[in-house]
């Protein structure tokens, strides 16, 4: 009984190795490459066969369809990927990961011990910040795999003999359905499908499992891998879900066809493969065929069962889909993904502005008010999940151009937060001192304070420009023009305060009665345009 749970620890300890091994590789080619794989499957991939051949690169590069998946559902969800060309790209993965799991079920464990050395002298040489030490990472991980699918082989070899496991053994033989949904939860609980195909090769190998229960485990294996594509995608947004959930659906379909037919027997003509890793990976291959053969109405199918919900720009409350996990594939993706909600957010203040200017020309309802001030909630509630957001992207494999990027997001972030408070505070002054009172300003202040508006608005716009930008040209030009619009803005608010006390020494009533506001209403506004003009870190910039 000891030598048996011994065989039985060494069979958990090597899956648990696969698992280990296939989360390096996954995450080293992440950090290293992640930039670089999304950018590549956002360009160029204009049919169904160049996306099914990048899917199949990507999950052979990431050893993991559902990275894979992860990845194409976050380019999906920003647009960059139209949903046929998301399938074909996840129906690809799958094969990739097939195509993996074949590969690595060959005896490569001899060369397992070279590829550990050169994978540490890399790591620690090189340091994990550095693209040479997380290659490092990629081929350790590499080794672990190999050396956890031979231990797995010489473990299932004794459970052959067991008096104790035979009736186990026994009762997957009997009820094929145990052994189906034994290889979904192996394949969930080590978030790949990989384990299950290895452990269910190399039982079948030994003997312990014939091969039709070995065949059910493997198809379970793959619902496995079907239900964490869904799993991990359920939080993303509709579009983002319409590529893992078509998949998903299309293999669903495929699997319970392929159970029915292993049910009342394989008609005489179709002989299956003999290898239980190659059935996989024929498996796998019948799958995209076809789902590439009926790709255009499965497209049209999910895009009408998950619509693209278009919120009002001025709503900023979902976000929740900020935390999503394809968000946090690497450092790099989610610094992309913080830029790109900053940017939201700065469209936000630059909405929430152009209400200033309303109260400034009207006196609205308060109604209305509230609205306008319901906004900069939303506002401060997006700053500070993007706040909670780059506090999570934070790892310590950070590298020194990331890290300034990070610190420049933080400092953007913090300042645009001041910014709006203070935009709410101005929207409460102008409330309280003019609208609520039914008064009005003079015709010339008006014109003077919507002048001092307008150059905020412009230095808002100019920030916008400079986030959105990737030449260090235009972002140089961009930082000297929000600079000049600041001092723009002291300039005129100087002369404009001289003109309006001209006015009220003219007993101009309109200029008496709002004489302490319009002072107030310059002050913030040249509070506004000093954050805006701070949101950008010069001297981290030029580092």
């Amino acid at each position: 009984m000891d030598e048996l749970m011994n065989h039985i620890a060494n069979l958990l300890g090597a899956v648990a190795l696969i698992f280990w091994g296939t989360y390096m590789v996954k995450s080293g080619m992440l950090r290293t490459f992640g930039m670089s794989l999304r950018t590549a499957l956002s360009h160029g991939l204009d049919n169904r066969f160049k996306g099914f051949a990048a899917g199949f690169c990507l999950s052979s590069l990431l050893q993991s369809s559902t990275a894979a998946t992860l990845l194409v559902a976050g380019l999906q969800s920003e647009g960059l990927v139209n949903t046929l060309i998301a399938i074909s790209c996840i129906f690809g993965a799958e094969l990739g990961s097939a195509f993996v799991a074949t590969v690595l079920s060959l005896n490569l464990a001899v060369i397992a011990p070279i590829l550990i050395l050169i994978g540490v002298v890399m790591f620690f040489h090189y340091t994990p910040s550095k693209r040479q030490g997380q290659f490092g990472r990629i081929v350790m991980g590499l080794a672990f795999i190999m050396v956890a699918i031979n231990q797995i082989v010489v473990s299932t070899e004794p459970l052959r003999s067991s008096a104790d496991l035979a009736p186990f053994f026994l009762l997957l033989h009997d009820y094929l359905i145990l052994s189906f949904i034994a290889g979904m939860l192996l394949a969930i609980g080590c978030v790949s499908s990989l384990a299950a195909v290895i452990v269910s090769s190399s039982l079948y190998a030994t003997q312990v499992l014939d091969y039709e229960t070995a065949i059910w485990m493997v198809l379970g294996a793959n619902a496995g891998s079907t239900v964490l594509a869904l799993s991990t995608t359920m939080f993303a947004s509709s579009v983002g879900r319409r590529g893992p959930y078509a998949t998903s659906f299309f293999r669903a379909l495929i699997i319970a066809l392929a159970l029915f037919v292993l049910s009342v027997g394989l008609p005489n003509s179709i002989k299956l493969p003999d290898n239980v890793v190659l059935f996989h990976l024929s498996f796998n291959a019948l799958v995209g065929l076809l789902g590439l053969l009926f790709i255009k109405p499965l497209s049209a199918l999910i895009e009408h069962c998950l619509p693209n919900i278009q919120n009002d720009p001025t709503i900023y409350s979902d976000n929740k889909k900020l935390f999503v996990q394809e968000n946090f594939l690497s450092v790099g993706i989610s610094l992309s993904v913080a830029k790109k909600n900053l940017i939201k957010e700065i469209e936000g203040i630059r909405l929430l502005w152009g209400d200033v200017d309303t109260l400034l020309r009207l006196n609205p309802n308060p109604g209305d008010v509230m609205l306008m001030r319901n906004k900069a909630a939303e506002l401060v509630r997006l700053n500070r999940s993007l706040s909670l957001f780059l506090n999570r992207a934070v790892t310590p494999s950070l590298s020194s151009y990331e890290a300034i990027q990070w610190q420049n997001m933080k400092s953007v972030n913090g300042s645009l937060k001041s910014a709006v408070n203070l935009i709410d505070h101005t929207i409460e002054v102008i409330n309280e001192g003019k609208c609520l009172k039914h008064l009005d300003f003079s015709p010339e202040g008006l014109r003077e304070l919507r002048e001092s508006h307008q150059i905020v608005l412009s230095s808002i716009e100019t920030l916008h420009a400079y986030l959105s930008s990737t030449d260090a040209k235009e972002k140089k030009e961009l930082t000297e023009k929000l600079l000049a619009h600041q001092k723009r803005l002291l300039t005129a608010a100087r002369e404009q305060t001289h003109l309006h006390l001209l006015r009220i020494a003219n007993d101009d009533v309109n200029a008496i009665e709002t004489d302490a506001l319009h002072l107030e209403i310059q002050s913030l506004f040249n509070r506004v345009a000093g954050l805006i003009c701070a949101s950008v870190n010069l001297e981290l910039e030029r580092v």
